[in-house]
Protein backbone atom coordinates (compact mmCIF):
# COMPACT_ATOMS: atom_id res chain seq x y z
CA UNK A 1 0.00 0.00 0.00
CA UNK A 2 2.92 2.38 0.52
CA UNK A 3 3.59 2.36 -3.25
CA UNK A 4 0.29 4.13 -3.93
CA UNK A 5 1.35 7.56 -2.59
CA UNK A 6 4.61 7.36 -4.54
CA UNK A 7 2.74 6.57 -7.75
CA UNK A 8 0.34 9.41 -7.13
CA UNK A 9 3.27 11.81 -6.74
CA UNK A 10 4.62 10.73 -10.11
CA UNK A 11 1.26 11.39 -11.74
CA UNK A 12 0.99 14.90 -10.31
CA UNK A 13 2.46 17.80 -12.31
CA UNK A 14 5.79 18.06 -10.56
CA UNK A 15 8.36 19.37 -13.03
CA UNK A 16 10.15 21.17 -10.24
CA UNK A 17 10.80 17.82 -8.57
CA UNK A 18 12.77 16.65 -11.64
CA UNK A 19 14.13 19.85 -13.15
CA UNK A 20 14.85 23.25 -11.58
CA UNK A 21 16.20 26.55 -12.85
CA UNK A 22 16.22 30.32 -12.28
CA UNK A 23 12.96 32.19 -12.47
CA UNK A 24 14.52 35.14 -14.31
CA UNK A 25 17.71 36.02 -16.17
CA UNK A 26 18.88 39.30 -17.67
CA UNK A 27 21.33 40.11 -20.40
CA UNK A 28 22.61 43.29 -22.06
CA UNK A 29 21.81 44.10 -25.65
CA UNK A 30 24.55 42.78 -27.96
CA UNK A 31 25.85 40.79 -24.98
CA UNK A 32 25.12 37.27 -23.76
CA UNK A 33 23.41 35.43 -20.93
CA UNK A 34 23.75 31.98 -19.39
CA UNK A 35 21.10 29.78 -17.81
CA UNK A 36 21.86 26.68 -15.72
CA UNK A 37 19.13 24.12 -15.13
CA UNK A 38 19.47 21.13 -12.78
CA UNK A 39 17.84 17.72 -12.86
CA UNK A 40 17.64 14.75 -10.50
CA UNK A 41 19.62 11.50 -10.88
CA UNK A 42 18.27 9.06 -13.42
CA UNK A 43 17.71 11.68 -16.11
CA UNK A 44 21.30 11.83 -17.37
CA UNK A 45 20.79 10.07 -20.75
CA UNK A 46 17.62 11.97 -21.70
CA UNK A 47 17.54 14.84 -24.18
CA UNK A 48 17.46 18.33 -22.69
CA UNK A 49 16.35 21.38 -24.61
CA UNK A 50 15.64 25.12 -24.55
CA UNK A 51 12.37 26.34 -26.00
CA UNK A 52 10.45 29.60 -26.22
CA UNK A 53 6.79 30.32 -25.68
CA UNK A 54 4.25 31.33 -23.12
CA UNK A 55 3.02 27.74 -22.67
CA UNK A 56 5.28 24.72 -22.28
CA UNK A 57 3.08 22.38 -24.30
CA UNK A 58 3.57 24.33 -27.53
CA UNK A 59 6.84 26.19 -26.98
CA UNK A 60 9.22 26.35 -29.96
CA UNK A 61 12.39 24.35 -29.41
CA UNK A 62 15.50 26.42 -30.22
CA UNK A 63 18.23 23.92 -29.40
CA UNK A 64 18.47 20.45 -27.82
CA UNK A 65 21.18 18.08 -26.65
CA UNK A 66 22.01 14.83 -28.40
CA UNK A 67 21.75 12.70 -25.26
CA UNK A 68 25.47 13.21 -24.58
CA UNK A 69 27.70 15.86 -23.03
CA UNK A 70 28.68 17.31 -26.40
CA UNK A 71 27.80 20.97 -26.94
CA UNK A 72 25.16 21.67 -29.56
CA UNK A 73 24.83 25.11 -31.11
CA UNK A 74 22.18 26.51 -33.40
CA UNK A 75 22.21 30.11 -34.59
CA UNK A 76 22.86 32.24 -31.49
CA UNK A 77 21.94 29.61 -28.89
CA UNK A 78 24.01 26.73 -27.52
CA UNK A 79 23.36 23.97 -24.97
CA UNK A 80 25.65 21.57 -23.13
CA UNK A 81 24.72 18.79 -20.70
CA UNK A 82 27.05 18.00 -17.80
CA UNK A 83 25.85 14.59 -16.67
CA UNK A 84 28.37 14.47 -13.83
CA UNK A 85 27.01 17.56 -12.09
CA UNK A 86 23.42 16.91 -13.29
CA UNK A 87 23.17 20.33 -14.95
CA UNK A 88 22.70 21.58 -18.47
CA UNK A 89 23.72 25.06 -19.53
CA UNK A 90 22.08 27.26 -22.15
CA UNK A 91 23.86 30.29 -23.63
CA UNK A 92 22.26 33.01 -25.73
CA UNK A 93 24.62 35.39 -27.56
CA UNK A 94 24.36 38.68 -29.45
CA UNK A 95 21.17 39.49 -27.59
CA UNK A 96 18.49 41.65 -29.15
CA UNK A 97 15.56 43.46 -27.55
CA UNK A 98 13.14 41.06 -29.24
CA UNK A 99 14.80 38.12 -27.45
CA UNK A 100 12.96 39.07 -24.27
CA UNK A 101 10.22 36.60 -23.36
CA UNK A 102 9.36 33.34 -21.64
CA UNK A 103 11.63 30.35 -22.21
CA UNK A 104 11.69 26.82 -20.82
CA UNK A 105 14.35 24.43 -19.58
CA UNK A 106 12.96 21.11 -20.72
CA UNK A 107 13.78 17.42 -20.77
CA UNK A 108 12.26 14.74 -23.00
CA UNK A 109 10.96 11.40 -21.84
CA UNK A 110 8.58 9.47 -24.05
CA UNK A 111 5.50 11.67 -24.39
CA UNK A 112 5.69 13.37 -21.01
CA UNK A 113 8.25 16.18 -21.15
CA UNK A 114 9.07 18.17 -18.05
CA UNK A 115 10.11 21.83 -17.96
CA UNK A 116 10.43 24.96 -15.85
CA UNK A 117 9.86 28.53 -17.13
CA UNK A 118 12.60 31.17 -17.26
CA UNK A 119 11.73 34.80 -17.87
CA UNK A 120 14.38 36.51 -20.03
CA UNK A 121 14.76 40.31 -20.09
CA UNK A 122 17.07 42.26 -22.40
CA UNK A 123 18.37 45.76 -21.92
CA UNK A 124 20.21 47.52 -19.16
CA UNK A 125 19.86 44.76 -16.60
CA UNK A 126 23.58 44.00 -16.23
CA UNK A 127 24.65 47.57 -16.79
CA UNK A 128 22.32 48.72 -14.02
CA UNK A 129 23.90 46.26 -11.60
CA UNK A 130 27.59 46.53 -12.46
CA UNK A 131 29.69 49.16 -14.24
CA UNK A 132 33.35 49.46 -15.10
CA UNK A 133 35.89 50.72 -17.65
CA UNK A 134 35.62 49.62 -21.26
CA UNK A 135 39.41 49.39 -21.60
CA UNK A 136 42.48 49.04 -19.39
CA UNK A 137 46.17 48.90 -20.28
CA UNK A 138 49.51 48.29 -18.61
CA UNK A 139 53.20 47.89 -19.49
CA UNK A 140 54.86 44.53 -20.04
CA UNK A 141 56.41 43.30 -16.77
CA UNK A 142 54.33 45.95 -14.99
CA UNK A 143 50.79 45.91 -13.54
CA UNK A 144 47.31 47.28 -14.13
CA UNK A 145 44.27 47.86 -11.91
CA UNK A 146 40.58 47.71 -12.80
CA UNK A 147 37.77 48.98 -10.56
CA UNK A 148 34.19 47.82 -11.06
CA UNK A 149 31.17 49.28 -9.24
CA UNK A 150 27.87 47.70 -8.32
CA UNK A 151 24.55 48.94 -6.97
CA UNK A 152 23.29 48.46 -3.40
CA UNK A 153 22.03 45.05 -2.30
CA UNK A 154 24.82 43.19 -4.12
CA UNK A 155 27.38 43.56 -1.33
CA UNK A 156 27.29 39.93 -0.07
CA UNK A 157 27.50 38.31 -3.50
CA UNK A 158 30.63 36.81 -5.00
CA UNK A 159 32.53 39.02 -7.46
CA UNK A 160 35.01 37.64 -9.94
CA UNK A 161 37.37 38.34 -12.83
CA UNK A 162 37.25 36.01 -15.82
CA UNK A 163 38.80 35.87 -19.27
CA UNK A 164 37.25 35.08 -22.64
CA UNK A 165 35.51 36.60 -25.63
CA UNK A 166 32.10 35.43 -24.38
CA UNK A 167 30.80 35.95 -20.86
CA UNK A 168 28.94 32.67 -20.93
CA UNK A 169 32.10 30.57 -20.97
CA UNK A 170 34.83 32.88 -19.75
CA UNK A 171 37.54 31.26 -17.64
CA UNK A 172 37.57 32.25 -13.96
CA UNK A 173 40.90 33.69 -12.82
CA UNK A 174 40.03 34.87 -9.31
CA UNK A 175 36.90 35.46 -7.21
CA UNK A 176 36.06 36.97 -3.84
CA UNK A 177 35.04 34.99 -0.77
CA UNK A 178 31.88 37.06 -0.05
CA UNK A 179 33.96 39.28 2.26
CA UNK A 180 36.29 42.26 1.93
CA UNK A 181 39.37 40.09 2.28
CA UNK A 182 41.78 40.16 -0.65
CA UNK A 183 42.06 36.96 -2.65
CA UNK A 184 45.11 36.33 -4.83
CA UNK A 185 45.74 33.57 -7.35
CA UNK A 186 48.92 33.45 -9.42
CA UNK A 187 49.42 36.96 -10.80
CA UNK A 188 45.86 38.23 -10.23
CA UNK A 189 44.22 39.55 -7.05
CA UNK A 190 40.74 40.83 -6.21
CA UNK A 191 39.35 42.79 -3.26
CA UNK A 192 35.75 43.80 -2.59
CA UNK A 193 35.07 47.07 -0.76
CA UNK A 194 31.47 46.66 0.28
CA UNK A 195 31.35 50.13 1.85
CA UNK A 196 32.06 51.93 -1.43
CA UNK A 197 30.49 49.07 -3.43
CA UNK A 198 33.53 48.61 -5.64
CA UNK A 199 35.76 45.64 -6.25
CA UNK A 200 39.31 46.04 -7.50
CA UNK A 201 41.23 43.64 -9.72
CA UNK A 202 45.02 43.84 -10.05
CA UNK A 203 47.08 42.00 -12.65
CA UNK A 204 50.85 41.88 -12.04
CA UNK A 205 53.96 40.92 -14.04
CA UNK A 206 52.07 41.54 -17.24
CA UNK A 207 52.94 39.65 -20.41
CA UNK A 208 52.16 40.36 -24.05
CA UNK A 209 49.85 37.33 -24.17
CA UNK A 210 47.71 38.79 -21.34
CA UNK A 211 46.02 41.08 -23.86
CA UNK A 212 42.43 39.89 -24.26
CA UNK A 213 38.81 40.46 -23.25
CA UNK A 214 38.09 40.11 -19.53
CA UNK A 215 34.89 40.42 -17.47
CA UNK A 216 33.94 41.96 -14.14
CA UNK A 217 31.28 39.56 -12.91
CA UNK A 218 28.86 39.00 -10.04
CA UNK A 219 27.40 35.59 -9.21
CA UNK A 220 23.75 35.10 -8.34
CA UNK A 221 21.73 31.87 -8.39
CA UNK A 222 21.93 30.61 -11.93
CA UNK A 223 22.58 33.84 -13.81
CA UNK A 224 25.47 36.22 -13.47
CA UNK A 225 25.94 39.89 -14.25
CA UNK A 226 29.05 40.99 -16.07
CA UNK A 227 30.59 43.70 -18.22
CA UNK A 228 33.55 43.33 -20.61
CA UNK A 229 36.91 45.04 -20.14
CA UNK A 230 39.36 45.11 -23.04
CA UNK A 231 42.92 44.72 -21.72
CA UNK A 232 45.89 45.93 -23.79
CA UNK A 233 49.59 45.43 -23.03
CA UNK A 234 52.15 47.90 -24.36
CA UNK A 235 55.97 47.46 -24.50
CA UNK A 236 57.84 48.33 -21.32
CA UNK A 237 60.59 50.12 -23.29
CA UNK A 238 58.32 53.08 -24.02
CA UNK A 239 58.23 54.05 -20.37
CA UNK A 240 61.18 52.63 -18.51
CA UNK A 241 64.15 52.44 -20.90
CA UNK A 242 64.88 56.16 -21.26
CA UNK A 243 65.61 56.96 -17.63
CA UNK A 244 68.36 54.35 -17.03
CA UNK A 245 70.00 55.28 -20.36
CA UNK A 246 70.13 58.96 -19.44
CA UNK A 247 71.48 58.23 -15.99
CA UNK A 248 74.18 55.90 -17.27
CA UNK A 249 75.33 58.38 -19.89
CA UNK A 250 75.70 61.25 -17.45
CA UNK A 251 77.58 59.43 -14.73
CA UNK A 252 80.77 58.66 -16.76
CA UNK A 253 80.83 62.22 -18.09
CA UNK A 254 80.72 63.59 -14.56
CA UNK A 255 83.47 61.22 -13.46
CA UNK A 256 85.73 62.12 -16.37
CA UNK A 257 85.18 65.80 -15.77
CA UNK A 258 86.23 65.45 -12.15
CA UNK A 259 89.38 63.52 -13.03
CA UNK A 260 90.37 65.46 -16.13
CA UNK A 261 91.94 68.41 -14.28
CA UNK A 262 94.74 66.41 -12.66
CA UNK A 263 95.38 64.65 -16.01
CA UNK A 264 95.72 67.91 -17.97
CA UNK A 265 97.64 70.02 -15.45
CA UNK A 266 99.57 67.22 -13.84
CA UNK A 267 99.32 68.93 -10.46
CA UNK A 268 96.81 69.59 -7.75
CA UNK A 269 95.65 73.22 -7.41
CA UNK A 270 97.56 73.44 -4.11
CA UNK A 271 100.65 72.16 -5.96
CA UNK A 272 100.31 74.91 -8.52
CA UNK A 273 100.10 77.53 -5.76
CA UNK A 274 103.21 76.14 -4.12
CA UNK A 275 105.10 76.16 -7.43
CA UNK A 276 104.06 79.72 -8.06
CA UNK A 277 105.48 80.74 -4.68
CA UNK A 278 108.83 79.02 -5.37
CA UNK A 279 109.00 80.59 -8.81
CA UNK A 280 108.42 84.01 -7.28
CA UNK A 281 111.16 83.52 -4.70
CA UNK A 282 113.55 82.28 -7.41
CA UNK A 283 112.72 85.37 -9.44
CA UNK A 284 113.43 87.69 -6.52
CA UNK A 285 116.63 86.15 -5.18
CA UNK A 286 118.34 84.89 -8.36
CA UNK A 287 117.00 86.44 -11.50
CA UNK A 288 116.68 90.03 -10.25
CA UNK A 289 120.33 90.26 -8.97
CA UNK A 290 121.56 88.63 -12.16
CA UNK A 291 119.57 91.07 -14.19
CA UNK A 292 120.94 94.00 -12.18
CA UNK A 293 124.50 92.71 -12.61
CA UNK A 294 124.11 92.43 -16.34
CA UNK A 295 122.57 95.90 -16.44
CA UNK A 296 125.51 97.29 -14.46
CA UNK A 297 128.03 95.67 -16.78
CA UNK A 298 126.34 97.19 -19.77
CA UNK A 299 126.33 100.59 -18.15
CA UNK A 300 130.02 100.23 -17.21
CA UNK A 301 131.06 99.39 -20.72
CA UNK A 302 129.11 102.30 -22.13
CA UNK A 303 130.23 104.83 -19.53
CA UNK A 304 131.43 108.39 -20.82
CA UNK A 305 135.26 108.85 -21.57
CA UNK A 306 135.51 112.54 -20.48
CA UNK A 307 139.08 112.65 -18.92
CA UNK A 308 140.97 110.89 -21.75
CA UNK A 309 139.51 113.18 -24.41
CA UNK A 310 140.38 116.38 -22.53
CA UNK A 311 144.08 115.39 -21.95
CA UNK A 312 144.58 114.62 -25.57
CA UNK A 313 143.38 117.97 -26.67
CA UNK A 314 145.69 119.76 -24.24
CA UNK A 315 148.70 117.77 -25.45
CA UNK A 316 147.88 118.60 -28.98
CA UNK A 317 147.57 122.25 -28.28
CA UNK A 318 150.92 122.32 -26.44
CA UNK A 319 152.60 120.93 -29.37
Amino acid sequence: MWLLPALLLLLLPGSAAVITGPEEVRGPEQGSLTVQCRYVPGWEPYVKYWCRGTYFRNCRILVRTSGSEQEVKKDRVSIRDNQTSLTFTVTMEKLRPEDAGTYWCGTEKNESDLGVPVNVTIGQGSAAVITGPEEASGPARGSLTVQCRYVPRWEPYVKYWCRGAHFSNCRFLVRTSRSEQEVKKDRVSIRDNQTSRTFTVTMEKLRREDADTYWCGIEKSGYDHGIPVKVAIFPAATTVSTTPTTTMSTVPVTTEASTSSPTVSGLHPEGRSLLSSVHFLLLVFLKVPLFLSMLGAVLWVNRPQGCSVGGGRAHSENQ
